[in-house]
C-alpha cells in the first residue's frame, strides 16, 4: 500500500508530474556541476578527486535520466517514489560537498532549494525533519571545520564562516514554515475551488432533471386525461365483470399517475413555504403508510429508538422522497429483507438502511452519480437525487459495508429547539 505523506490525495497523474519536474532540475544542476568540473579540472589549480565527483555526477545523470524515461511509461508513483528522490539529491549533495570544501564550499546552499521542495510537495512534519536534518548536517561540517582549522584562519574568514551558517539557518527556517504555509493554502484554495465545481455541477444537473421533469408532467397531462374519457366510455360498454375490472385497475393507475403529477408539480412550492417541523416518529409513520399502500407484500422493517421518536425534525416532502428512493433501491437489490433502523444524538438522525443483497461491483465508484441504471426500467438518478436532496439540508448520504449485505446510513441534521 502506497504511503500517504502529500497533503493532498494527489493521482497518479499529479505525482508523474512532479517526478518529472524533479528530474528536470537534477539533470540541469547536475549538468552545469559536470561543466564546472570540467572547467576546474583544465583551467583552474584546485586539487580535487576528480575522477570521483565526475562518476558521482555520471551516475546521477544516468540515474535521472532512467527515471526521466520510464515516466513515459506512466507506472503508478507513490509518494514514497517521490520522497526517495529528495533523498538520492541529498546524496549526491553530501557527496560533492564533502569532496570539495565541506562547509567552505558555497554550493551546499543547494540544499535550500530541496527544502523549498520538500515543504511544497510534502506534509510539514516531512519538511520540518528534512530541514532540521539538513542544518544539523551543515552544523557538524561548520564545527568540524573550525576545529581543525581554527588556528589557520583569520578572524575576518571565521566571521565569513559563521555568517554563512546563520543565513543558511534562518532561510531554512523561513522556507519551511512560509512556504509550508503557503502550499497549505493553495491546496486548501484549490480544495475550494474543485468543491464549488462540484456544486455548480450537481446544481446544472439538477435544474435538468428538474426542467425535464416538469415538461414530462405537462407532456402527460392530455394523454392521460384522454386515456381516462376512452376507459370510461369502454366501462360502460363492456358486460363482462372481468373486463370490467381490469378496465378499472388501469383507470386506478392513471389515477395514480395523475396524484403522482399533482404532487410533483406542487413540491416546490411546499417546500419554500414549509419551515413547519415534525417528530422523527411521524416521517417513520409517513414511511410505514407508504409501503402499506404501495408495497403490501414486500415491506421493509422500521426498528426506532425511544431517544430517536420524538427529537424534532424540519418537515419536508422532498426528504421523504429521498428515503423512499434509498428504501426502494434496498427494496430492489434484497434477497429476503430491508432494515431501516433510526437513532439520535444529540444534534444529528441518523437512519441505516440494511438489506442482504450484492453490492454491483460499481457501486462504491458511482454511488451518488447520475449514471444509466442496470435495473428493467431504471434511470439512475434516484440515488443522486436522494443524495442532492439529503445535501442540500445540510446532511448526508454514506455506503458502508454491512455483514451480509450493504448498508445506507443517512445522517440529518436535527433541529435544536424541542417541540
Amino acid at each position: 500500500m502506497a504511503s500517504q505523506i502529500l497533503f493532498n490525495d494527489a493521482v497518479s497523474g499529479n505525482r508523474v508530474l512532479i517526478m518529472r519536474k524533479l528530474m528536470q532540475l537534477r539533470l540541469a544542476v547536475l549538468g552545469l556541476l559536470l561543466l564546472a568540473l570540467i572547467y576546474s579540472y583544465f583551467q583552474l589549480d584546485l586539487s580535487l578527486n576528480y575522477s570521483l565527483l565526475v562518476s558521482i555526477t555520471l551516475t546521477g545523470l544516468a540515474w535521472s535520466g532512467w527515471i526521466h524515461l520510464t515516466l513515459r511509461l506512466e507506472q503508478q508513483l507513490s509518494d514514497a517514489h517521490l520522497f526517495r528522490e529528495l533523498l538520492v539529491d541529498c546524496a549526491w549533495l553530501i557527496a560533492v560537498v564533502l569532496l570539495t570544501g565541506r562547509s567552505t564550499n558555497p554550493f551546499i546552499y543547494y540544499f535550500l532549494v530541496l527544502i523549498a521542495i520538500s515543504a511544497t510537495i510534502f506534509n510539514t512534519r516531512v519538511c520540518w525533519w528534512f530541514s532540521g536534518s539538513t542544518v544539523v548536517f551543515y552544523s557538524v561540517l561548520m564545527y568540524l571545520d573550525l576545529k581543525d582549522h581554527f588556528n589557520h584562519m583569520t578572524g575576518d574568514y571565521r566571521l565569513h564562516l559563521f555568517g554563512m551558517w546563520v543565513n543558511f539557518f534562518g532561510s531554512a527556517l523561513v522556507v519551511s514554515y512560509f512556504v509550508s504555509k503557503l502550499a497549505i493554502a493553495l491546496r486548501a484554495y484549490q480544495q475550494r475551488l474543485s468543491e464549488i465545481r462540484e456544486d455548480n455541477l450537481k446544481s446544472e444537473q439538477l435544474v435538468g432533471i428538474g426542467t425535464l421533469a416538469a415538461s414530462t408532467v405537462h407532456a402527460l397531462g392530455t394523454p392521460l386525461s384522454t386515456l381516462m374519457v376512452l376507459l370510461g366510455e369502454r366501462l360502460a360498454g363492456e358486460k363482462t365483470s372481468e373486463a370490467q375490472a381490469d378496465i378499472h385497475l388501469m383507470m386506478n393507475q392513471i389515477e395514480r399517475c395523475k396524484a403522482t403529477m399533482k404532487k410533483l408539480s406542487l413540491l416546490a412550492e411546499q417546500e419554500d413555504e414549509g419551515q413547519e417541523r415534525e417528530p422523527v416518529e411521524q416521517l417513520l409513520e409517513d414511511l410505514k403508510e407508504h409501503y402499506r399502500i404501495m408495497s403490501p407484500d414486500a415491506q421493509p422493517e422500521f426498528r426506532i429508538d425511544a431517544v430517536a421518536a420524538s427529537k424534532p425534525l424540519g418537515y419536508s416532502l422532498l426528504l421523504r422522497h429521498a428515503l423512499i428512493n434509498l428504501i426502494d433501491n434496498a427494496l430492489q437489490s434484497a434477497r429476503e429483507q430491508v432494515l431501516i433502523k433510526v437513532s439520535a444524538s444529540e444534534s444529528v438522525l441518523f437512519i441505516e438502511i440494511e438489506d442482504d443483497g450484492v453490492w454491483p461491483t460499481d457501486l462504491p465508484l458511482n454511488w451518488g452519480k447520475p449514471v444509466q441504471s442496470s435495473k428493467p426500467g431504471g434511470l439512475g438518478i434516484g440515488v443522486f437525487l436522494a443524495n442532492s436532496t439529503i445535501e442540500k439540508m445540510g446532511g448526508r448520504v454514506v455506503l458502508i459495508g454491512a455483514e451480509k449485505g450493504k448498508q445506507v446510513r443517512v445522517e440529518l441534521p436535527l433541529l435544536l429547539e424541542a417541540l
